[in-house]
């Protein structure tokens, strides 16, 4: 699955007050980046994920501060199941006059990364059974 997303990338910076409170800012953001994306089919499991960050300025912002918000997104519109079966990330930034986000997703196929954990749908199992 593949898309761009016509919003600028914001950094995991300006998000959060503290350690708990989120800013007006990114609620903002969440809501309209949430509207940006289109209903999809979840995948489920182990997951590839890559990341085009179209800046104005490449010096903006360190790359993995605006990773974060984009992945909880991808989380909360259903996109993938949950972002700990993230295996693979990829992140770049390049420069453009538009900024907006790209985002690739893959579904993986990793049989038994944990002996005797996961079966080959990469579904989680009982100790020592397949």
């Amino acid at each position: 699955m593949r898309l761009s997303i016509p919003l600028k990338p914001i950094s995991v910076n300006v998000c959060w007050r503290g350690r708990r409170y989120a800013t007006p800012e990114y609620k903002k953001w969440v809501i309209d980046m949430l509207r940006s994306m289109p209903k999809q089919e979840m995948i489920k499991g182990y997951t590839s994920l890559s990341i085009v960050l179209h800046l104005a300025s490449l010096a903006r912002g360190d790359i993995d501060n605006f990773c974060k918000p984009i992945i909880d997104c991808l989380v909360k519109r259903g996109w993938i199941e949950d972002d700990r079966y993230i295996q693979h990330l990829e992140v770049a930034k390049t420069k453009d006059i538009k900024e907006f986000i790209e985002v690739e997703i893959k579904e993986l196929r990793i049989e038994a990364i944990k002996v005797g954990k996961y079966n080959k749908n990469n579904e989680k199992t009982k100790r020592g059974t397949k």
